[in-house]
């Protein structure tokens, strides 16, 4: 079926579980407990059921992009949708300090990726080019190549395009463009690897990659993707695949 070249995976979910995928703490749960901590440091006290509503408007402007237009909605956004839903106003500094809590680097050491991947990218970088294609919100993509870094995972990817940099969110094409082109690969030669139906398989299908679905617990109904794996360990045999 024609050589491949290039692999971009989706990084949360898919080379990382999820804070709070266990059954632990989401990272919702983190954000509510920083924006109580820092609004009571402040003289400010609120219900944490009132907290978690503001949190919750502020994820909702995203979710509304993922429906609509696809742009990023960043941390300086959120920030100012929680304020007004609080009816607080907070200068400037203190916007910027509290969406630098959110980025939440106190939980980095928490942030682990899945069984096998250090292996599996270990492997396939010897023979692929290797990229990341990945939506954030308030954990931006500096903080996850300082995860890959301190993991001695980043020098096996050649790219990496994060929705904060790229001002998109999958399944956007700028977003899957971005990484194809800093890998210097063509579409028909790369596969992109990913958990989520629309924002993974969808986005970078129309955008002419390859694509294989990572259906965790070998759930996946009607799909558009080339090939489905149930385990991240399966990926390297996936591609293969393509070149028998």
């Amino acid at each position: 079926m024609g050589r491949i070249r290039a692999v971009t995976f989706d990084f949360w979910d898919t080379l990382f579980p999820s804070l709070g995928r266990d059954g632990g703490r989401t990272p919702a749960d983190y954000r509510v407990e920083i924006l109580k901590d820092f609004l009571a440091a402040r003289g400010r006290r609120f219900p944490v059921r009132t907290l978690r509503e503001a949190h919750d408007r502020a994820e909702d402007r995203l979710f509304e992009h993922w429906r609509t237009d696809l742009r990023y909605s960043g941390a300086d956004t959120a920030v100012k949708d929680m304020a007004d839903h609080l009816g607080i106003v907070l200068g400037r500094p203190d916007a910027e300090q509290l969406a630098e809590l959110f980025q939440m680097t106190s939980q980095v050491p928490r942030i682990v990726p899945f069984d096998g991947v250090p292996g599996l990218l270990a492997q396939m970088a010897q023979e692929y080019r290797l990229g990341i294609v990945s939506d954030v919100w308030l954990t931006p993509g500096a903080v996850l190549r300082h995860i890959l870094r301190g993991l001695g995972l980043l020098g096996h990817f050649e790219a990496t395009a994060f929705s904060d940099e790229t001002r998109y969110l999958k399944p956007h094409q700028r977003q899957f463009g971005a990484a194809v082109r800093a890998m210097g690969a063509e579409r028909a030669e790369t596969v992109h690897i990913g958990d989520s139906e629309r924002r993974d398989v969808a986005g970078a299908a129309d955008f002419g990659l390859r694509t294989v679905l990572l259906a965790w617990g070998g759930k996946a109904d009607a799909t558009r993707a080339d090939r489905v794996i149930t385990d991240i360990r399966q990926a390297h045999d996936a591609v293969r695949a393509f070149e028998d």
